[in-house]
């Protein structure tokens, strides 16, 4: 038998802890920066006059913040051993915030540019706010499943107990109609 060091058993429990700490924290902070993400835009639209700096913070949030903070959230969930779903899920915002790009790219094509808009780009670019508030509801579900998880909840993978599965008794009902006429009896 091999003798267990106490720094692995610090690791494997109270480290597993930390990360799952770690894991609930970076998604609270993504939510806040989702948030600050709309004060940002709404900053923005209404800074008057215009001038080219009115959507930097919108800008440098979006483009560094947002996505740095999604792949230390991803990093993190790996780490903290969460079930394969809970990690999926938490790449969904980084999926979304890709998708902000993209709609400006279409929008592009479609004949929209910084200086002047056509009807189809702006048909486009509404929907950048529509993801913008997909990408709230998702991050808002994310921390709720995250907190769950780091609490030992419902997003763990369950394991069966086989010995009370195996005893348990067959709560269906009756197997045969003579399995059925002999419990009347």
């Amino acid at each position: 038998m091999v003798a267990s060091h106490p720094l692995l058993w610090w690791v494997r429990t109270e480290g597993k802890v930390v990360m799952r700490r770690a894991y609930v924290t970076l998604t609270g902070l993504l939510v806040v920066s989702v948030l600050i993400q709309f004060y940002f835009a709404a900053f923005g639209v209404f800074t008057a006059p215009e001038n080219d700096s009115q959507f930097i913070l919108h800008l440098v949030n979006g483009r560094f913040v947002l996505p740095l903070l999604c792949l230390l959230c991803i990093a993190a969930a790996a780490m903290a051993r969460a079930p394969g779903r809970l990690i999926g899920f938490t790449a969904i915002p980084l999926g979304l915030l890709a998708l902000q790009t993209v709609l400006f790219i279409i929008a592009g094509l479609a004949g929209a540019s910084p200086e002047k808009t056509n009807l189809a780009g702006q048909l486009i670019l509404g929907l950048h706010a529509i993801n913008g508030l997909c990408i709230l509801g998702v991050t808002i579900m994310l921390f709720l499943r995250a907190r769950r998880f780091a609490r030992g909840g419902a997003d763990q993978p369950s394991t069966v107990d086989t010995a009370t599965a195996v005893n348990a008794p067959n709560m269906s009902g009756p197997a045969s109609p003579a399995a059925d006429h002999a419990a009347s009896s």
